[in-house]
């Protein structure tokens, strides 16, 4: 299969490309990237099966006639944080409607795979979460990054293009990127953060990205899956509580949480959030805010995760080892 990915330096693009040159070998891959030498520092030695090509997602032309000739596209470049600002629409909703433009010209393609997010959904704001978001959820984005993925997912299925929508929740795995969330939370933990100590009642989705990769794999190929799109992470939730346990553990650290009342809780969650109302991080502490139920994916699939959360950030806390010395 000729595959064309974007993001391929980047957390997500990086473990997937792995992942299919472990397993589909006889795949050819090209990897459409801003700068090579990034990518030479991270595959010193490339596959014979990559082709890296030098080029921007907002420059059609530095890349129009070898996405042409791709049957599989993955789209999982992109810029990520829970940040605003006009950068999000530019780098996520264009380039995504650059890449269909010239997608629409391709007599080749069997199937183009986005990499969406959770955070395309959301939850209405003031409002506390109401159980897990399902694929029925209406979309209520509630930052610049999350309008542009929804916006990019709207021109993906106005395109009318065979395609499939993945939305991960969190996702955590080898090569996190620098001062990624993952990154930050190990060193919070490490450093023996005070609210890294807290019982915080909130639970969150979860998928570890080489399981992520293996169903980015499935989107593309899967009969059953095309034209939809689907929430992905592992069905057993994790508690934000058992989230900073386990780093600790993984490091090698002794963690002793905080007593306190689930009143007192309840009390310090009122306090914050009338302080500072907008606040996501707040939410994903004191609610079951970033949940989401992958269930309707595993049905068509079979597929199930195969790296739990305690084992998966073991992995991950050695990944990222060297930057915590």
């Amino acid at each position: 299969m000729r595959i064309f990915l974007t993001g391929a330096t980047g957390f997500v693009g990086r473990n997937y490309l792995e992942w299919v040159l472990r397993h589909h070998p006889d795949c050819q891959i090209t990897c459409l990237v801003r700068d090579p030498q990034k990518a030479a520092a991270q595959w010193p030695q490339s596959p014979r099966q990559i082709r890296w090509l030098a080029g921007d997602l907002l420059q059609p032309d530095t890349y129009q006639a070898d996405l042409q000739e791709a049957e599989l596209v993955v789209h999982a470049a992109a810029l990520v944080s829970l940040r605003n600002g006009p950068e999000f629409y530019t780098q996520n909703t264009e380039a995504t409607r650059q890449l269909l433009g010239v997608l629409s010209e391709s007599n080749a393609l069997q199937r183009l795979v986005f990499v969406g997010s959770i955070s395309a959904i959301d939850r209405p704001p003031g409002l506390p979460a109401q159980g897990p978001l399902t694929d029925t959820s209406p979309p209520h984005p509630n930052t610049d990054y999350g309008r542009s993925k929804w916006q990019a997912e709207e021109a993906i299925r106005a395109r009318g293009l065979p395609y499939v929508i993945l939305r991960p929740a969190y996702i955590y795995g080898p090569h996190p990127r620098a001062n990624s969330s993952m990154d930050k939370l190990i060193r919070h933990v490490q450093a023996g953060a005070h609210y890294t100590r807290y019982p915080f009642p909130g639970r969150a989705s979860a998928i570890y990205a080489e399981d992520l990769a293996q169903m980015l794999w499935l989107a593309g190929v899967h009969p059953a899956v095309e034209n939809q799109s689907f929430f992905i992470s592992d069905p057993q939730s994790v508690p934000v509580a058992q989230a900073f346990a386990d780093v600790a553990r993984a490091l090698g650290q002794p963690y002793v949480s905080h007593e306190i009342s689930p009143e007192r809780l309840m009390r310090m969650k009122r306090t914050l959030l009338h302080r500072h109302p907008d606040s996501l991080i707040l939410r994903i502490l004191f609610e079951d805010y970033f949940l989401c139920d992958p269930s309707r994916w595993y049905q068509l699939t079979g597929c199930l995760p195969q790296v739990g959360y305690t084992e998966g950030v073991e992995r991950t806390v050695r990944s990222v080892g060297k930057l915590n010395k």
